[in-house]
């Protein structure tokens, strides 16, 4: 538990290593593809502007569906998988500070995450903008969706450290609070993550349904939101007798 808090490139790696093993990565990969499924579709019919069907894919499927779900999967296995089966003991056995072993996990599950999303969101992005395309229209949802899958991968550890059921609460999450409560109450987009993300990705897009916090805010609130998740978790590993 020694050590200052940093990031553990050995350790980096056989999260990396250990997450994309097995079927859970397939299933996702299915997931992250039904952006450019939906794009591809109305590229073929076309009835509305791209701009605007471009921003409604990001409000309403990219950011608060395929971006949480893969990311609370994959920031939850992170920990959680390891803390089920007892091997995190031999982690937290070393010189290692226990923050240096979230950030690090935590840092894993976004690369996935964003290796897994990037792909799908520019190729959804130019088959729907078409010779619309731009630069704008791409990297403020791309920031979008960078900070709001660090905030959830982050949630997902420090669920993991407190609830045997990680992914399942925040599958729960998602669907009834952002999915529900925050779409026809606005105050309740004050604890929406993906709104947050929405309110970055907005920025470069036509403003559909767009939340009330402004581009900067939003950005703020989400690292904090992380950092905290990321230091509460490590204060759980700390204090939790483990398996």
């Amino acid at each position: 538990m020694t050590g200052p808090p940093g990031v553990s490139w050995p350790v980096y790696r056989l999260t990396l290593r250990s997450l994309v093993a097995g079927r859970r990565l397939v299933a996702l990969s299915v997931l992250v593809l039904v952006p450019v499924v939906a794009a591809i579709v109305f590229a073929s019919a076309g009835e509305i502007d791209p701009r605007i069907f471009w921003a409604r894919l990001l409000q309403r499927l990219v950011i608060p569906t395929v971006t949480a779900f893969v990311a609370v999967v994959i920031g939850a296995s992170a920990i959680g998988e390891e803390r089920e089966d007892g091997t995190i003991l031999y982690l937290a056995a070393t010189p290692l500070s226990r923050t240096t072993l979230v950030l690090t996990k935590v840092l894993a599950a976004w690369t996935l995450a964003l290796a897994l999303l990037v792909p799908s969101i520019v190729a959804a992005a130019a088959i729907s903008l078409g010779d619309r395309f731009t630069a704008g229209q791409l990297a403020w949802p791309l920031a979008g969706v960078a900070l709001s899958s660090l905030c959830y991968c982050a949630v997902s550890a420090w669920l993991s450290m407190t609830t045997r059921r990680p992914v399942v609460i925040g599958v729960l999450y998602i669907l009834l609070w952002e999915g529900s409560i925050a779409t026809f109450a606005a105050s309740a987009d004050r604890l929406s993550i993906a709104a947050y993300g929405r309110a970055i990705a907005v920025e470069g897009v036509q403003r559909v349904n767009a939340p009330d916090a402004s581009a900067g805010a939003a950005v703020a609130i989400l690292l904090i939101i992380g950092a905290l998740a990321t230091w509460a978790a490590a204060r759980r590993l700390t204090r939790t007798e483990l398996p």
